[in-house]
């Protein structure tokens, strides 16, 4: 996504006048910057542990652009961009949670945090949106989702795909669904934005599209591409790309639920599961990256980094047990010494060195 300097002076007024109340979630490598009062979000990756230096993922100057998209027997909302619903954050054990109301419906974005199946540190995240029917009525409802990528548009070929193909031009895929696509990046340690498209529980989308940014927000549920149309909008934008994932209306009852999973995360030639439970209070997983995490011998700067990384999270988790003392298994207290004594070992191995 790229901006105008008018707009982006606009944007910085407005910002400068509302007060902004933003709440920042992280694991691992992976922070995520959710602005609580317009319900959007940042994630970033920690691209190098030594210095504590993030990248986004995804466009920061303007979280917006980021769009979740419901449609509800042919009326279109917009969450964040819409007076019927309200919305509020919550922070859970796994990560965190947006959740908008209105007299139709309940939507919720739930925020959890993966690990590729290459790391020892979370480096991708989960989002599971469940679309409740509070109403008395049948309604068909589908969900669309419009990432504002940007790692890729300064090169030729904005997205790779995981059979190797590039993506220069609009395109879409609705059978056949490559594994991934990647949003390249070359600046960065990362490799650039890997966004699953099917893999254990990721919910498959009804089709995928790569295309100019203001083309797909303006016609997002009935985009029809043109192979031979590149990622520019003369005079709006140039080589401002965007993929957004569709999943097409389904009927649901009164009182019932749909939800779709979706996971993406920094990309190192490896792949992610959404497998795990999202209500998994996470601490296995924590112990898991522990204790195979893999010590430099040359680097041990880099390797107390990490442990860095664990602590902190540990200390979330202990944090997130301590609102609900009632609910922490015997077990969980157990891993949660096994990982003390795991990190007190490798102290004492670094007081040696």
């Amino acid at each position: 996504m790229k901006i105008s300097g008018l707009l982006f002076f606009t944007l910085l007024f407005i910002y400068s006048i509302v007060p902004v109340y933003s709440t920042d979630i992280s694991e691992g490598r992976i922070k995520l910057s959710i602005d609580e009062n317009q319900g959007t979000y940042t994630p970033y990756y920690l691209d190098d542990i030594n210095t504590g230096k993030y990248i986004p993922l995804l466009f920061e100057k303007d979280p917006e652009t980021t769009i979740l998209s419901i449609i509800v027997d042919n009326k279109i909302y917009k969450m964040g961009n819409t007076s019927i619903f309200s919305n509020e954050f919550f922070t859970t054990p796994g990560g965190g949670k947006i959740v908008w109301t209105s007299t139709v419906l309940k939507v919720t974005e739930d925020f959890s945090f993966l690990k590729s199946k290459k790391s020892s540190l979370s480096d991708g995240f989960k989002i599971k949106v469940t679309i409740e029917n509070i109403s008395d009525n049948t309604n068909y409802i589908g969900i669309a989702y419009l990432f504002d990528t940007y790692l890729g548009e300064d090169q030729n070929s904005h997205f790779l795909l995981d059979t190797g193909a590039q993506v220069t031009s609009e395109d879409s895929y609705s059978r056949n669904f490559p594994a991934y696509w990647v949003s390249s990046s070359k600046d960065t340690t990362v490799s650039g934005l890997q966004g699953m498209v099917r893999g254990p529980g990721i919910t498959v989308p009804s089709k995928i599209i790569f295309a100019n940014w203001k083309r797909l927000k303006d016609n997002l549920w009935n985009y029809t591409v043109k192979k031979s149309r590149n990622f520019n909008l003369l005079p709006y934008s140039i080589n401002d790309s965007a993929i957004a994932l569709i999943y097409d209306p389904i009927r649901i009852e009164s009182n019932s639920k749909r939800t779709v999973v979706i996971v993406m995360g920094g990309f190192s030639n490896s792949s992610f599961s959404a497998s795990e439970s999202i209500e998994d209070s996470g601490i296995g997983t924590l112990f898991d990256k522990t204790l195979n995490t893999e010590q430099d011998p040359q680097n041990t700067e880099t390797s107390v980094r990490t442990d860095l990384i664990a602590i902190t999270d540990l200390i979330k988790k202990i944090d997130n047990f301590l609102e609900d003392p009632e609910n922490v298994t015997e077990g969980e207290i157990n891993l949660i010494k096994q990982i003390l004594e795991t990190l007190k070992q490798r102290k004492t191995l670094y007081e040696n060195r």
